[in-house]
């Protein structure tokens, strides 16, 4: 007897999984183990759980791929093993990736298939990493040139009506980078 049987993960903090457990009962999953975010996506009790549940002649359910793989080499990785096992793979948002009888997909539908899976990890490792950065203070993107000191003296130049070249070329910088400095200060000053 086949069985369908579900994983999510949460993508990102406080996202939840609860939409995605929905939509997989829907789909007729027998049952449905989950994982909260993590900082190490390798380190999932749920998925190592639902692994192990999973009889050959089941079907492993998920909402989306990149619920279950935190990069294209283990989703391809988890998905040969499943094979091997005698499970099969469905996901509800990607036909062309599935394995069990409903798939039809051709190569192209694959290879595009998994090509938007990748760049979709990315995009959760990116957002994982800048909210990581945010939480502990630090601003994504690029330092600033202007230091305390420079905006400082950026302000002295400026009163004494100085022309924005004048003060990057005495500041060592782009006229931009004095502009973007004394734009975010007080209108008052």
């Amino acid at each position: 007897m086949t069985r369908l049987v579900g994983y999510t993960r949460e993508l990102t903090p406080g996202a939840g999984t609860e939409a995605d457990a929905a939509d997989l009962t829907a789909a007729g999953a027998v049952r449905v183990f989950t994982d909260g975010a993590t900082t190490d996506p390798r380190k999932r009790p749920g998925l190592a759980e639902c692994l192990a549940f999973l009889e050959p002649g089941d079907v492993l359910v998920v909402s989306s791929s990149a619920q279950l793989s935190h990069a294209v080499t283990h989703f391809l990785s988890t998905l040969t093993g499943l094979s091997d096992r005698g499970v099969q793979f469905r996901s509800l948002s990607e036909p062309a990736l599935c394995t069990d009888a409903s798939s039809s997909a051709g190569p192209t539908e694959v290879y595009a298939a998994l090509e938007a899976l990748r760049r979709r990890l990315v995009s959760v490792r990116t957002r994982a990493g800048m909210a990581s950065a945010a939480a502990s203070g630090k601003r994504p993107g690029r330092p600033t040139v202007m230091t305390p000191e420079k905006v400082a003296m950026a302000l002295e130049l400026r009163r004494l009506d100085r022309p924005m070249t004048h003060i990057a070329r005495v500041l060592g910088v782009s006229p931009n980078s004095v502009q973007r400095a004394l734009d975010h200060l007080p209108r008052t000053l």
